[in-house]
């Protein structure tokens, strides 16, 4: 896949250590600490441990408006029956500023994202995971494609979420 992916009003990069201080930065925001998880890594050294973790992770990208990160796409290679890595089917997971909220932002990100997977054929299906109290972030799936699959509790949690899949090829 080629990088930068651009659309007229963002662009997708890859994630890189020079990213670290601002990826820190938003997923201790409330509001994308507690739907992303970041919450409940109490100890400040570990969530700076899962940051540079996931921002040197393969298939981390960053959403940049005006050249400012504002959001992420996380791609985790899901564990086959074998107890493998499965390179085929991925799980989804993303975020984005509250004040980029409410603007097709992400759903712009994720399809563009999606059609660029699409084309290079290697991956079979993509997953993600959303409470069900989120609307906009179901609606995002909804637009790139995504079929509701199950719903199940979150046994971290104790909250509804809803299973949704897309299938590439």
């Amino acid at each position: 896949m080629d990088l930068p992916i651009e659309t007229t009003r963002l662009r997708l990069t890859e994630l890189t250590l020079t990213d670290l201080a601002d990826y820190e930065n938003l997923i201790m925001i409330p509001e994308i600490s507690v739907g992303a998880g970041f919450n409940l890594v109490s100890n400040p050294k570990m969530l700076g441990a899962v940051a540079r973790r996931q921002v040197t992770a393969p298939n981390s990208f960053g959403i940049r408006v005006k050249g400012r990160l504002v959001g992420a796409i996380l791609l985790h290679e899901q564990v086959g029956f074998d107890y493998q890595p499965d390179h085929a089917n991925l799980e989804l997971s993303y975020f984005l500023h509250p004040d980029w909220w409410h603007q097709g932002i992400m759903s712009e990100a994720l399809i563009k994202l999606i059609e660029e997977l699409t084309a290079s054929k290697t991956i079979k299906t993509l997953n993600a995971e959303v409470f069900s109290s989120n609307q906009a972030s179901k609606g995002v799936l909804k637009k790139a494609g995504f079929q509701k699959k199950t719903t199940l509790i979150d046994p971290l949690v104790s909250k509804e979420k809803v299973i949704y899949q897309r299938a590439l090829r």
